[in-house]
């Protein structure tokens, strides 16, 4: 009895030891960027990290990511990073160890390239709220059209008459 039972942790141990590292995702980073100690633009930044710094994504929220890094922990804009599975000439799904990939969930991975809204899931969607302090702010970036056109001829740009698609 003693066998069986101590056979059962065994097993569970390496079964929950193969899900923990499969949920850690290593990426890669395209751009110098800063690692800030919340998921705020406006937060304290904890280091600077460099192109081409890896990291673990231990956290998510929203489009940041939080990664544990050599030059300490904290939150980055995902927009900044290349996933594992993502890499040039990488056969593997992203989810790491073997043991990995026999206990995550089986996907198929389809390269698609999305501005502005990688990182949002649907619930984040879900939950998201109106916040009039940003509405505000997106407000102070209104241009008439007169000063838009003047900003375009200032830099040297010409107006051009474009048909409308339905019309030949």
């Amino acid at each position: 009895m003693r066998k069986v039972s101590l056979s059962i942790c065994l097993t569970l141990s390496v079964v929950l030891l193969a899900t923990t590292s499969a949920v850690a995702q290593q990426v890669t980073l395209e751009r110098d960027s800063p690692l800030y100690a919340e998921p705020r633009l406006d937060a304290s930044p904890v280091t600077q990290l460099k192109l081409g710094a890896t990291g673990e994504v231990v956290g998510k929220q929203g489009v940041w990511l939080n990664l544990k890094t050599a030059g300490g922990s904290g939150w980055l804009f995902s927009f900044n990073v290349r996933y594992q599975s993502q890499q040039a000439g990488s056969g593997d799904s992203g989810t790491g160890s073997t043991a990995g990939r026999l206990f995550s969930p089986r996907r198929t991975v389809a390269v698609t390239s999305s501005i502005g809204i990688r990182g949002i899931e649907e619930e984040d969607l879900k939950q998201a709220t109106f916040n009039a302090a940003q509405m505000k702010l997106l407000d102070g970036y209104v241009a008439t059209r007169q000063a838009a056109e003047r900003g375009a001829r200032a830099s040297g740009l010409a107006p051009e008459q474009v048909d409308f698609m339905g019309t030949k």
